[in-house]
């Protein structure tokens, strides 16, 4: 995608896991070798040795270890680019455009929105959480739970010279140009927009000590997003059950943009009637949707 003028300016130098003791840092690299991680040489890192790796870390980081083969990118720079990409190929793009509901009938799917309504051969639902609003206009339940995240950026001289794991505070520190972005948090609830100030200041507390330099009072870009979290970790790619012209392709849990492109294909070989088999029965949302239920409570009087 790079190659094809796609990309969001990545970072390829690995991510290094930080933590505040040398024990806590021995463990998680004990479960990354038994996951056959590409660590890094050196193994743990302390002292001297884990500053030079990255400057940016104050004492508070202890030891820490790279993974090396690790990537990270700006999303919205990324999804700009990729944007103008499919633009020049011809493909039409409707931004800003609320999608009401999908209906397949008579062997056609339409897709109402609030710029007009689509119809077509088929139709990819690949909106997060939102998906399981629009299979409920089909009648069915899809078993997905917004776990939400928080995020917002700072200003840091230096910024981090790679994305920066803090195992024991559970943040993750991003860096991008000047700025570095913090994220955090596994939130359920119900209300997959609402945001509450009180996580991106718990999000600050367990950051503060690690991260050098960092003007903690000029937060910008604060911002909550549900990830789609499914029961089984797997996400939901292919036919919504009797509705074989409608397909699904959410679920990815806390890897989307990691399993974007793998989705992409699988996806295009279902339409196109070239997907393995095997692969795509793995992921059939079949295993987690279910007739929708219309509960209606009956109130004295009516």
């Amino acid at each position: 995608m790079e190659a094809a003028g796609v990309d969001g300016e990545a970072h390829k130098d690995g991510f290094l896991f930080a933590f505040p003791s040398r024990e806590y840092a021995a463990e998680a690299l004990a479960a990354f070798r038994r996951l056959d991680a590409p660590i890094a040489p050196g193994g743990v890192l302390e002292g001297t040795r884990l500053a030079e790796a990255e400057p940016s870390l104050t004492d508070g980081a202890r030891a820490g270890f790279v993974v090396e083969r690790q990537w990270s990118l700006d999303p919205s720079l990324f999804v700009d680019r990729l944007a103008e990409r499919l633009r020049g190929q011809g493909a039409e793009l409707v931004e800003g455009a609320r999608v009401s509901g999908v209906t397949d009938r008579g062997g056609r799917t339409e897709v109402r929105t609030s710029a007009g309504t689509y119809r077509s051969d088929a139709v990819v639902i690949a909106a997060g959480v939102w998906s399981r609003e629009l299979v409920r206009g089909l009648g069915l339940d899809v078993d997905l739970v917004a776990g939400k995240g928080y995020s917002f950026s700072v200003a840091a001289e230096p910024p981090p010279s790679r994305l920066v794991h803090l195992g024991a505070a559970k943040v993750v520190l991003t860096p991008m140009g000047k700025r570095v972005r913090v994220a955090g948090t596994m939130e359920f609830e119900r209300d997959a927009d609402r945001f509450r100030q009180r996580r991106i200041e718990a999000i600050v507390a367990a950051a503060r000590p690690y991260l050098r330099h960092a003007d903690w009072g000029d937060r910008q870009e604060e911002w909550v997003g549900p990830r789609p979290m499914t029961p089984d970790g797997l996400p939901l790619i292919g036919p919504v059950p009797g509705h074989p012209r409608v397909l699904l392709a959410t679920g990815h849990n806390m890897l989307g943009l990691m399993l974007a492109p793998a989705t992409g294909r699988l996806v295009a070989g279902l339409l196109t009637g070239t997907a393995d088999s095997g692969l795509s029965s793995a992921f059939a949302p079949v295993r987690s949707v279910r007739r929708y239920s219309w509960r209606v409570r009956a109130t004295r009087g009516q």
